[in-house]
């Protein structure tokens, strides 16, 4: 752009130089007067001939429309679902009057579980859903219509403020901005996903070391070495399970779903092989836009990794047991944004793990992976679906020395089972320097409790009342993971602005803090701002807080 200010020889330079790069230069003459700066709203004439509002207002309208001009914004794209992958039989969607893929996926059906390592999951704990993907750059107009017959329609997360118009079976709605959604008819049981993502920006995808381009592709295991990049574009269904080991500058991207459904769970489980993805002692790691769908294990994980980047990921079709999202393992320089996860177990997890596999002869082969912490960790815009477990959670496992420097901020998690902020301190880390921020729990009505099965012809039965976890959850034991016999501890931990969404009849869902002794305790924990479907609550017995008698200080603000 040319300057604010009147600058016709800086302005001619600053044109010469955008033709020269290829860019578009975009003048600014027609803000150039005193109409668009804050005369008279400042003291300080230097700083009041800078733009007003009406002024910022110009310029960025200026900007857009050229943007628009550009080509730099397009319509919608999307790309069907390929042949030979199961379109789902309860919608079918239009974006911008586009006919959009609408993919069928198996999801939980109910919160039952069994104790670790559980087995293989009955099809008759699971059911269908949906999900349908496009890029967009600009506001869209989405029509879903819909084959059953349905009274109310629910879109989460509900912070993002979208409003529904109904026509008999067809629902239509404006999205102004990329994101994930759920869209819901009169509850929970086989919703529609929506995937909304950015246009791609992605390199030359035909210089990626795997290239998977639209169509099915029945591959198995892949494994990346370094410096390699795998692409999955849109279109594409790559019935897969990958793996870096050892290996650095890695990349998996694209719009694509890589499925894991064709691959079953070893048993016993092997570490560093069961799951959808495996990184292990891996550096500078970016996985970026793809959709995961029925991992046989954990989704990703990161062990004894650092500098790892996850982007725009959506996780879908977790059903089977200890399907969790994102564990990460004894892993550093962490910054996972704008993803999706919809898992059966932990959702957001970080974990300190001392493991083992056995080998085929039989041998115990040990995997040390608490010689590194886990620190320096963003974790930012993103929709969590819990289905069984935390939705952001620390542990079990705690085998590390210290787990610092650890951020959870402008989060959704639009279905909490069982607990949605958790510390689970399970062995001997010092966990501290944690901050909670503008995170927004959703509870629904229609949620029934959690139940662990004990026997094969156990049903899932729970009292027909709404089950309210906890909101905030954090308690301490120890020789369970390993035989360390070493407690931790928690300390310096902030919660700030936290917004509970809940249906009419749902009360406040507790805040608990279970210490293990007068050595080993929750301490300077800090509580400011909790808010009940838009009240800030002003006292500790409001907000429905418990602790034990060892627990230490609690500030509530």
């Amino acid at each position: 752009t040319g300057s604010f200010w009147k600058n016709d020889e800086g302005d001619k330079i600053l044109r010469e130089a955008a033709f020269e790069y290829g860019a578009s230069f975009i003048s600014l003459e027609m803000v150039q007067s005193g109409e668009f700066q804050a005369i008279g709203q400042f003291e300080h004439s230097g700083v009041a001939a800078h733009p007003s509002d009406k002024g910022m207002q110009a310029i960025a309208e200026i900007i857009f429309r050229e943007v628009l001009r550009s080509g730099a914004l397009e319509r919608a794209k999307v790309a069907p679902v390929p042949d030979g992958v199961k379109s789902s039989d309860y919608y079918t969607v239009k974006v911008d009057g586009i006919d959009a893929p609408c993919y069928e996926c198996r999801v939980s059906a109910m919160p039952f579980n069994r104790v670790w390592p559980g087995s293989q999951r009955p099809l008759d704990q699971t059911e269908l859903a949906a999900f349908t993907l496009f890029e967009m750059s600009l506001p869209v107009t989405v029509e879903v219509t819909a084959t059953k017959e349905f009274k109310n329609v629910v879109i989460r997360p509900l912070s993002r403020g979208i409003k529904p118009r109904i026509s008999r079976n067809k629902i239509e709605f404006t999205i102004d901005r990329p994101g994930q959604f759920s869209l819901e008819l009169d509850g929970r049981h086989n919703n529609l996903h929506i995937f909304a993502d950015p246009a791609a920006q992605y390199m030359d995808k035909y210089k990626a070391d795997y290239y998977f381009g639209p169509g099915v592709h029945h591959v198995g295991r892949i494994k990346l070495k370094s410096n390699q990049t795998m692409y999955v574009d849109s279109g594409a269904v790559v019935y897969a399970a990958v793996k870096a080991e050892d290996a650095e500058n890695v990349k998996i991207i694209g719009r694509g779903v890589i499925d894991c459904g064709e691959l079953e769970r070893h048993d016993p489980l092997i570490w560093e092989t069961d799951g959808l993805m495996n990184f292990i002692r891996c550096r500078n790691v970016t996985v970026d836009g793809i959709i995961l769908k029925d991992s046989n294990w954990w989704s990703i994980t990161a062990a004894n990794c650092e500098w790892v980047d996850i982007h725009n990921v959506k996780t879908i079709g977790m059903w089977r047991y200890n399907t969790d999202g994102f564990d990460f393992v004894n892993s550093r320089n962490v910054h996972v944004s704008d993803c999706f996860l919809r898992n059966f177990d932990d959702v957001i997890v970080l974990k300190g793990l001392r493991v083992h596999n056995i080998a085929h002869d039989g041998s115990i082969i040990q995997l040390h992976y608490e010689h590194i912490n886990m620190e320096n960790y963003l974790i930012e815009r993103c929709v969590v679906w819990c289905d069984w477990g935390g939705a952001l959670e620390f542990g079990a496992e705690t085998v590390a020395d210290e787990y610092q420097n650890i951020t959870f901020r402008d989060i959704d998690i639009i279905q909490n089972v069982g607990g949605g902020l958790r510390i689970q301190s399970g062995d001997r880390a010092v966990i501290h320097d944690v901050l909670y921020e503008n995170i927004r729990v959703e509870y629904s009505a229609d949620i029934r409790a959690c139940v662990y099965q004990s026997s094969d012809d156990m049903v899932y039965a729970p009292e027909d009342v709404p089950s309210v976890p906890a909101l905030i959850c954090g308690w301490m034991y120890c020789n369970m993971w390993t035989d360390d016999g070493i407690l931790g501890n928690i300390r310096d931990v902030k919660y700030k602005d936290i917004y509970v969404y809940a249906d009419e009849g749902i009360s406040v869902p507790a805040i608990s803090f279970t210490s293990a002794d007068e050595n080993h305790k929750f301490d300077n924990i800090v509580i400011d701002g909790v808010y009940f479907n838009g009240k800030r609550l002003q006292t500790k017995e409001e907000a429905n807080i418990i602790t034990n008698a060892y627990t230490g200080k609690i500030e509530f603000i």
